[in-house]
């Protein structure tokens, strides 16, 4: 079996408005995005399909079929208000993960000889949400935040040779630095009534507190305590962030679950690392 995936760009405006709640109730939740005017956005949609390559042909699906069915998806919402060209708006907020969801359902299940088996939708390129074949009501939310920090990999339970042998130019005495991203990714159900996974400012906020403000522009050796008996990895830094905000991501919601998924931490373009705690991925 193998895995393909497109990727489309769309363009659509969008009010959030609907499911019985209050203009206060909004501007609560969305902040200025709730403005009635509306706004838009330049979408990246992202469909993988899998299935068996086929011994003539060579390919699993003909890429022009997958654009068929991209472009019949799209035709009704591009350059479009989604309130106004998608029926299931009409009286709902149109959150991102609840686009995700509708579009999901309007994919067809099989496309030539291969199913469709996950669909990603970024809103921009701090914010996407994803959608996996499996269970389709659970929405995966992920925000990224970029800190910028120096460090030096360094063990205290290596001699000084075994350092300079294990990490070579890294092991620099006055360290060096990175520009760091951290995506973290939640999972739940979109709630029936507002669309969200997450309240969106409650997460920012608490990205801003546990990450941005305790690692960016900082020696993460000298100004941290997390690093004075482990190394600075990039390992050791992303289940840092994980132990510092998991606990906290359930009071980002309120009624209804919410949980810390992944921390994925982007060191630089070539290496990156996951980590979801003791959950299976």
């Amino acid at each position: 079996m193998l895995t393909l995936t497109r990727k489309v760009t769309f363009f659509a405006g969008h009010v959030y408005r609907g499911g019985g709640l209050s203009r206060a109730e909004l501007d609560t939740l969305f902040g200025v995005a709730a403005e009635p005017s509306g706004h838009g956005h330049n979408y990246v949609l992202e469909l993988s399909v899998r299935g068996p390559v086929d011994p003539i042909d060579g390919m699993v699906v003909n890429i022009k079929t997958v654009d068929q069915e991209l472009k019949t998806l799209l035709a009704a919402i591009d350059h479009r208000m989604l309130n106004d060209s998608m029926p299931e708006f009409a009286n709902n907020v149109p959150t991102t993960e609840r686009l995700a969801q509708v579009l999901w359902s309007r994919v067809p299940e099989t496309i030539g000889a291969s199913r469709r088996v996950s669909m990603r939708l970024e809103e921009h390129p701090g914010m996407s949400v994803e959608i996996l074949g499996e269970n389709p009501a659970m929405v995966y939310l992920t925000r990224s935040i970029e800190f910028s920090a120096s460090h030096r990999l360094h063990s205290e339970q290596l001699s000084d040779e075994e350092n300079r042998r294990l990490y070579g130019k890294c092991n620099n005495p006055n360290g060096h630095g990175h520009n760091y991203v951290a995506e973290i990714t939640v999972r739940g159900q979109p709630d029936s009534r507002t669309g969200i996974v997450i309240d969106l400012g409650q997460f920012e906020a608490l990205l801003d507190d546990e990450i941005d403000r305790r690692f960016d522009h900082k020696h993460l050796n000298l100004d941290t305590d997390f690093f004075k008996t482990h190394p600075a990895t990039a390992e050791n830094i992303a289940i840092v962030i994980w132990n510092l905000i998991a606990s906290k991501i359930p009071a980002c919601r309120t009624g209804g679950k919410v949980e810390l998924h992944r921390v994925r931490l982007i060191e630089t373009a070539r290496s990156w690392f996951d980590y979801y705690g003791n959950n299976p991925h």
